[in-house]
């Protein structure tokens, strides 16, 4: 499943995470006024209506916390300018959850042989997230950091975590 998760990464992944952007933003304001809307006008989600909406999302803040060294590395961002941490960007290798597959129209279920075989493509996107990035060198705490990528939606009080498929830093100053 690496392989497919490399083949359609350039090709169909990264466009269906472009084509669908909203801006985080924007993205809370719609949601705090009706989740489901929001979802039908932003979100994308595996077939049945069980299943949590995902959000390809971009936005940019600055990095209150920065766990780089861990194998479930993260950054802390926070987006709003209030000091506080609102966006989680997982940079791996070890990243939780399956949003990049849930995010894909594309990819479904039943056109794999088992439910082992679509969790080994997750994890495979997964992996090619993380080997997209790149990290600058010293400490990155106070950087601005901008982010595209998806996340799984949970509700209104959980941040979201984002697994990103583009990410930038601004140069310090």
């Amino acid at each position: 499943m690496a392989a497919l998760a490399r083949d359609i990464w350039d090709t169909d992944v990264l466009p269906t995470v472009a084509e669908h952007l909203v801006p985080i933003d924007d993205l809370r304001v719609s949601l705090a006024q009706n989740e489901q809307a929001a979802g039908q006008s932003h979100g994308l989600r595996p077939e049945g209506e069980a299943n949590p909406w995902n959000f390809a999302v971009s936005g940019s803040g600055s990095i209150v916390e920065a766990n780089t060294t861990s194998r479930a590395a993260k950054l802390q961002v926070d987006t709003t300018g209030d000091g506080a941490a609102d966006v989680t960007v997982q940079l791996g290798p070890v990243i939780r959850g399956t949003a990049i597959r849930d995010a894909m129209p594309f990819l479904i279920f039943t056109d794999f042989r088992d439910q082992i075989e679509f969790a080994k493509l997750a994890g495979g996107l997964n992996a090619m997230a993380h080997e997209r990035l790149s990290l600058p060198e010293g400490d990155i705490i106070g950087r601005t950091v901008s982010f595209e990528g998806v996340f799984t939606y949970r509700d209104l009080a959980s941040a979201p975590e984002v697994v990103p498929t583009a990410l930038s830093f601004e140069a310090p100053e």
